[in-house]
């Protein structure tokens, strides 16, 4: 069902199923939006910024609260469809709600902060600063956290005023409805978000409709260059790309290797590495100690256990062609001249459950540096501290990245000439602060960081110089 104009309509254009990653099961069916019906959700959105943008801030957050409230009673069925539709395990569903439900506080803040008001008297001038919305923005959200990341773009948008259509990945639907019947009970008015469902087609029409000020994109690199080049045609709009990641974790001068081996686990394959702050590759000493915490690692994979779902450690991959590109992407890297420490495989009996790759890439004669969306890590030997650095950042992404060691020193080096926007020392690489920036450089974004830096592209500046005559 589509949600516009505070109305649950059917779609009018083709056909489509989310499908259970875990059995293949058919959980849900209904029709994406054609592009009358999209055209209707941004004219209704459109019709509605006069309205919601003149509202108090007070008065938006409010009943945005509202939403947040009602969340919080409905957590355990909002992770229960999470882990339907992703194939997440119950700990990583709920720990996605656990992370939406931090969005509030986190982005009344930002508001406040980055886009507020402000008076300053300058001799016998009064200097004024506030920001306003811009209208209708499109948020388009990704599969791997349909309830967080969405709602990363879509509460700092609403907070600064503006109207929402929403269109979610079609992997994920029924998460996508129920959040928007959360938002209906919380009374929030007719038109201010709207949500269609759709693919290629409704995606470029978004960014084409002249009444649609902005784009706020979540997914791969090769789908963010490809609106990057349309929303190029239209540079009054805003346009802010979330992307992947090549992602670098260093292990150096570290005598806690079972610490070091949970780290780098969790960092790589956890949501069966379906995270773009992932960790990618693995750069490991070249010496005992780092072949000491490949054997860990590699010990520690092949121990993992497929036989009852209550106790697996990540869930199955999104659909089967993501398990298609994952064991073609793996077989590139071989042919490539990497060679494989473990080798991943589809879980026999399973419907998109993968077995953890490691590949060691270090005699590669040329890097495959392109984002994988599977539990594979890619190890690499260095000889020494700089080569390690050299190697990190031998991408063209630059998200997230890490580094484990006992020296505290290292890190200030590492911070300094690691090319990433979000570093961490001695924790997993997918691990975010939601009251600081998050996004990258390179391929991994557009220069427009989410997270607390959200409120930045959702709102712009009006400055005024004032003074009597």
């Amino acid at each position: 069902m589509l949600y516009i104009n505070n109305q649950w309509l059917e779609g009018k254009a083709k056909s489509f199923q989310s499908i259970n990653p875990f059995s293949g099961e058919t959980i849900w069916e209904g029709n994406f939006a054609d592009i009358t019906q999209m055209k209707s959700a941004v004219s209704i959105a459109y019709k509605s910024h006069e309205f919601w943008s003149s509202q108090s801030v007070k008065l938006r957050i409010k009943i945005i609260r509202k939403f947040y409230d009602l969340l919080g009673k409905n957590k355990l069925e909002m992770a229960r469809l999470i882990t339907s539709e992703t194939g997440k395990t119950n700990a990583d569903a709920a720990s996605e709600v656990t992370a939406a439900l931090a969005k509030l506080s986190n982005s009344t803040l930002a508001y406040k902060k980055r886009t507020g008001s402000e008076n300053n008297l300058i001799g016998d001038m009064e200097a004024h600063l506030l920001h306003a919305s811009y209208g209708v923005i499109s948020v388009v959200g990704p599969f791997n956290f349909p309830l967080h990341l969405p709602n990363g773009h879509i509460t700092p948008a609403l907070i600064a005023g503006n109207t929402v259509v929403f269109k979610p990945s079609e992997s994920t639907p029924m998460v996508a409805e129920y959040t928007m019947l959360l938002w209906e009970k919380a009374g929030l008015p007719a038109g201010v978000i709207n949500m269609i469902h759709g693919g290629k087609e409704i995606v470029e029409g978004l960014c084409e409709h002249p009444l649609n000020q902005g784009l706020l994109f979540t997914g791969s690199y090769k789908v963010g260059r490809k609106i990057n080049k349309i929303m190029s045609c239209y540079p009054e709009k805003i346009l802010a790309l979330e992307l992947g990641g090549n992602n670098p974790l260093v292990v150096w001068s570290t005598k806690k290797i079972n610490a070091a081996v949970d780290l780098i686990f969790e960092s790589a394959f956890i949501s069966s590495g379906q995270r773009c702050t992932c960790a990618r590759r693995l750069i490991l000493p070249n010496n005992n100690n780092g072949k000491k915490i490949l054997a860990k690692l590699k010990q520690r994979a092949q121990s993992l256990s497929y036989s009852n779902k209550s106790y697996l450690y990540y869930g199955p991959l999104i659909s089967s062609k993501a398990t298609e590109e994952f064991l073609r992407f793996q077989d590139k890297l071989i042919n490539l001249g990497a060679k494989s420490i473990l080798k991943g495989k589809k879980v026999r009996g399973s419907y998109n459950l993968v077995t953890p790759s490691l590949i060691n890439i270090t005699g590669m004669k040329k890097s495959y540096d392109e984002e994988n969306f599977g539990p594979m890590l890619q190890v690499y030997f260095a000889d020494t501290f700089d080569d390690a650095l050299a190697e990190a950042n031998n991408t063209k992404y630059g998200l997230a990245a890490g580094l484990i060691s006992d020296n505290e020193k290292l890190f200030e080096v590492f911070t300094q000439r690691i090319k990433a926007g979000v570093i961490n020392f001695n924790a997993t690489t997918t691990g975010a602060s939601g009251a600081f920036p998050f996004g990258g450089i390179g391929r991994s974004g557009n220069l427009r960081p989410a997270g607390f830096y959200a409120a930045d592209y959702c709102a712009w500046p009006k400055a005024s110089i004032i003074k009597k005559l």
